[in-house]
């Protein structure tokens, strides 16, 4: 031990006695402040060990016994505890108490010792990092407002320069706070009590035959008014990672007239089938305050239970597809398809097909695609088969023209609420209720800027519209419209008033005059009529009221209640007590009997040392094929890499070819290595195919695709396990896959042949294997075509592997 240290507690005991003889405290807490201070100074922490007040019963007194820290021992029960205790049976003591004679408290020092070293720095230590009252309630309300515990421990240290609060004791305040806000009630309870204290519209459902949630919807009064106000289009897409239980949330938006996103309503479903979506969009359609508002336009993906929902509930609108979204799939198989000096050409003239204007240039542009591409016609087929025949009126302009969709052709909208709305959440790993909470902020924001952008249309007209043309459009119209209109005008030098060639799809598709209207307009002298704007453009308030008399008149509940009275006397305890439950549950929401669904757990692959609580979506088909595009890209060899790989492809195809049985070695031509990364059998069949090895990733996809078609037949062939298969072919990450993502035979043999026509020859060590179409025959004119050949080399890595033909086996 440090005598010299030591020593220092002398001087302490010193001061300490100088101070009480000549310093008087005014009060109780004085003296423990200065107590502490002094102690600080020093290096030493004083603590309280005793307290008592004089409350007028006997043998109680004003007195504070105050020691250090270190005093007293620990007892631990547990005879292997991992904890650890800084207590060291310190006997240094003081002893404060009134004045005998007159107001003030005294202090003494019954022992001024230590026996341990004094603190070189009291950073880090748990008590003097406690926080007082007011900066706990900072901490409540900075956490109230989603910041960041490291914000808010570096402004708890600029507000006060003496703090020495550690990060943990932030997150234990932050969860101090949160479990008093729920306080007793259940998860759903409190989100239940929540909803109703905002005066949310919810609307929930159990799973059969029990109290667990299976889906949730839930909006604000002001979105809608917003829907019922700004009713022309929805567009609608769901979204994941926002929430610890994993239910994909359906969040739906819409548009007003200053262009900005407003949301409808969220939903969390148990699972994206159709029955779930049907049962949200009836709640959307119920906000709805007439039939006459339904919405006449709805843009979503290509999710076909969502499609099969929409047109179950909202049978008379317009259902269009999200063209971005299109274009980036067909440029993803463009990529694997066809070779790289065609893509751009390819992509030009399937963009051109999109954005054709008549029925003539449509068919035009689809034969000069089918001419271009003539020698891919897996290309052309996916084209036609999976976007142009069964969805071309969905997205290509000269049909998507015909309706009022106010260029909302794409559904980057509710993409980019989703972003919003995990900006809000920042992690994935949060309840119901957190999930709400981020939602509840996200829309107070929204609402506010709608607001604020209705009235600044209404106040302030742009420098660039203050011609009399646009007179009568000033505080009448958004902003966005004029600018539409002004767009058109530029039109108006090269069309004039030439219907023609004008088109006139912004009539129909935003409601406003087209160039070739203007142009007249001009011509005449005329001013801009505000008649010839859509309503739609004039509605600059969310002020809509969704009451009138004979609303009020259809919601009179008295014949309800009498029959509920009715129905309480005729009954017997039980029943009342059941049925008086169910109201309570409707008046009450948080005494509801719910129950949040149960935390979805991984039951493949290894255990994961860290959650993820990332909000990000995960990647895309197409982002997956422009990665490994860019990876293989990467991977180019130089020269002289080249000659030292052929050089070491010869050796490692002497290898391969001793691992195959001798009789059939004579008969093998060549063998073709792949990239070793956990898709190696995929790489292989896909260049087997004729197309690049990187088109690893459509295979898994259409041989996914070919199982969920053809289920019946393949669960006679897998012995029913056709999850189990199918869910080897999804991947989640790029880059090296575990051993449960191999491709496996004969699993997939028979629907490798299957879906590509094709007779697989399976090579390895022990085991050789041939698989045959299921439900036809390969073309004996192109049998070299239709026969491809693997194999299993190293009990670990599949490889391509090159028959000699036209000969006699």
């Amino acid at each position: 031990m440090n005598h010299h240290r030591l020593n220092i507690s002398y001087s302490y005991m010193v001061n300490f006695y100088l101070k009480h003889i000549l310093q008087v405290f005014s009060s109780r807490e004085a003296v423990f402040e200065w107590a502490k201070a002094i102690g600080r100074q020093n290096g030493i922490l004083i603590v309280t060990i005793r307290s008592d007040k004089a409350n007028g019963i006997r043998g109680r007194k004003d007195k504070l016994i105050l020691g250090c820290e270190r005093g007293g021992r620990y007892k631990s029960e547990s005879k292997k505890s991992v904890t650890c205790s800084h207590k060291e049976n310190c006997p240094f003591t003081l002893r404060c108490v009134p004045l005998s004679v007159g107001e003030g408290w005294k202090i003494s020092v019954r022992c001024g010792t230590h026996n341990h070293e004094l603190l070189d720095t009291v950073t880090g230590h748990s008590y003097l990092g406690r926080l007082n009252e007011e900066e706990r309630k900072f901490v409540n309300d900075m956490t109230k407002y989603k910041l960041a515990p490291r914000f808010i421990l570096n402004a708890l240290k600029v507000r006060n320069e003496t703090n020495v609060t550690i990060p943990s004791q932030i997150y234990k305040a932050r969860s101090t706070y949160r479990s008093s806000l729920r306080g007793p009630y259940t998860e759903m309870q409190h989100l239940l009590k929540l909803i109703q204290q905002e005066n949310y519209v919810h609307w929930t459902r159990r799973r059969e035959n029990s109290d667990i949630l299976r889906d949730i919807f839930w909006t604000h009064p002001d979105c809608i008014k917003l829907l019922n106000t700004f009713h022309f289009v929805l567009i609608c897409d769901s979204t994941y990672k926002t929430n610890r239980y994993r239910l994909p949330l359906l969040e739906i938006v819409g548009v007003t007239s200053t262009s900005l996103t407003f949301s409808v309503g969220f939903a969390y479903l148990e699972k994206e089938r159709q029955d779930n979506f049907i049962w949200a969009f009836e709640k959307v359609r119920m906000l709805f305050k007439s039939e006459s508002l339904i919405s006449k336009v709805i843009v979503t993906d290509r999710d076909l239970a969502m499609m099969n929902a929409i047109s179950v509930v909202f049978p008379t609108s317009i259902h269009l597809l999200c063209r971005f979204h299109i274009e980036k799939n067909v440029g993803a198989r463009c990529k694997q398809y066809v070779k790289k000096d065609r893509q751009e050409e390819v992509m030009d003239l399937w963009k051109k097909i999109v954005y054709s204007t008549s029925v003539e240039e449509y068919d035009h542009h689809l034969q000069q695609f089918e001419i271009l591409c003539a020698d891919i016609i897996l290309f052309v087929d996916y084209v036609k088969d999976s976007w142009l025949t069964p969805y071309k009126e969905r997205f290509v302009n000269v049909w998507t023209n015909r309706v009022m969709h106010l260029g909302n052709t794409t559904s980057n909208r509710v993409e980019s609420a989703h972003w919003r709305l995990k900006n809000m959440l920042q992690t994935s790993f949060g309840d119901l209720c957190k999930s709400w909470d981020a939602v509840n902020m996200m829309l107070k924001n929204q609402i506010c800027i709608i607001q604020s952008s209705f009235q600044k249309t209404i106040k302030d007209v742009e420098h660039g519209y203050n011609s009399q043309f646009f007179q009568n459009l000033h505080h009448c119209v958004s902003r966005k419209c004029m600018k539409l209109i002004d767009n058109q005008l530029e039109r108006v030098k090269i069309v004039g008033t030439n219907k023609t060639e004008c088109g006139c799809s912004i009539r129909t598709t935003h409601g406003l005059p087209c160039a070739c209207e203007l142009a007249k307009l001009q011509i005449n002298g005329n001013a801009i009529p505000l008649d010839s704007i859509h309503d739609f453009w004039k509605q600059l308030s969310i002020a809509h009221e969704l009451e009138d008399e004979e609303s009020l008149s259809d919601y009179d509940f008295s014949e309800e209640l009498e029959a509920m009275k009715a129905y309480m006397k005729t009954h017997d305890i039980i029943s009342q007590r059941i049925f008086k439950a169910k109201v309570r549950e409707v008046v009450f929401p948080h005494t509801t009997s719910i129950l949040a669904p149960p935390e979805k757990v991984r039951t493949k692959g290894a255990g994961k040392k860290k959650k993820e609580f990332d909000t990000p979506r995960d990647p895309s088909y197409w982002e997956y094929v422009d990665a490994s595009q860019e990876s293989a890209k990467a991977r180019q060899p130089s020269q002289s890499s080249q000659r030292s790989a052929r050089q070491q492809s010869q050796s490692s195809q002497h290898s391969f070819k001793t691992q195959f049985p001798t009789y059939i070695r004579p008969y093998i031509e060549d063998i073709v290595d792949v990239v070793a990364d956990g898709n190696c059998g995929f790489r292989a069949i896909a260049a087997l195919l004729g197309w690049t090895e990187e088109s690893w990733a459509l295979v898994r996809s259409q041989l996914d695709k070919e199982i969920g078609l053809h289920k019946d037949v393949y669960s006679n062939v897998f012995d029913d396990n056709v999850e189990s298969v199918r869910n080897s072919l999804k991947i989640s990450k790029l880059g090296a896959q575990g051993k449960d993502k191999w491709m496996s035979l004969p699993d997939l043999g028979y629907v490798i042949a299957t879906l590509y026509n094709v007779i697989l020859v399976s090579l390895s060590r022990n085991l050789n294997m041939t698989f045959f179409p299921l439900n036809k025959s390969p073309s004996k004119e192109t049998f070299g075509q239709s026969l491809l050949a693997i194999g299993f080399v190293n009990e670990n890595h599949w490889v391509q592997v090159k028959l000699m033909l036209n000969v006699v086996y």
